[in-house]
């Protein structure tokens, strides 16, 4: 059997997924860095800005990140001033998270840069390149997340609609 660093890529689906979303998240490091932010920040702002006053425990979820690591990186940008912690009115036990004014501003600025790159990469293929390509991750990605057994009520808002294949 051969090393995988001798397989070419377009021969193992997994090395180029790899490969790919590695560049990916470069080009999304690159663009949140800009705009002032941290890969992480940058993450939960854009569940924050489709999701305001969500739980900080189904935040951590949504992201499939653990909680005392979004705990850590929400206590910093509630520092930074990006974000508030308050409880839930009707359980204590439940903390929200919320958006500020200064995140709120963010918004359009982030948005456009990462609209951006959207136009970039999609201009690189057809629009039936592109919805073939959005229903095959879109397939990979939901038999990955139900092998992992994570749970649907940490599933990201993958859908097909989300996935635009408007150029």
């Amino acid at each position: 059997m051969k090393n995988l660093r001798d397989v070419a890529p377009e021969k193992n689906l997994g090395l180029l997924l790899a490969r790919v979303s590695r560049l990916v998240g470069r080009e999304w490091r690159m663009k949140l860095e800009g705009i002032g932010l941290y890969h992480a920040q940058g993450m939960i702002l854009f569940t924050l800005w489709r999701e305001d006053g969500i739980a900080q425990n189904g935040l951590a979820q949504a992201l499939h990140i653990a909680p005392p690591t979004v705990s850590s990186t929400l206590k910093r940008m509630e520092r930074d001033g990006w974000i508030e912690r308050h409880r839930d009115g009707e359980d204590q036990r439940i903390v929200r998270v919320y958006l500020t004014e200064k995140s709120k501003q963010l918004h359009e600025e982030a948005h456009g840069s990462f609209e951006d790159m959207h136009q970039e990469l999609t201009a690189l293929l057809t629009e039936e390149e592109r919805k073939v390509l959005s229903q095959s991750l879109l397939k990979v990605y939901h038999y990955l997340f139900e092998k992992t057994g994570a749970g649907t009520e940490a599933h990201c808002t993958l859908s097909s609609s989300s996935t635009s294949t408007k150029k």
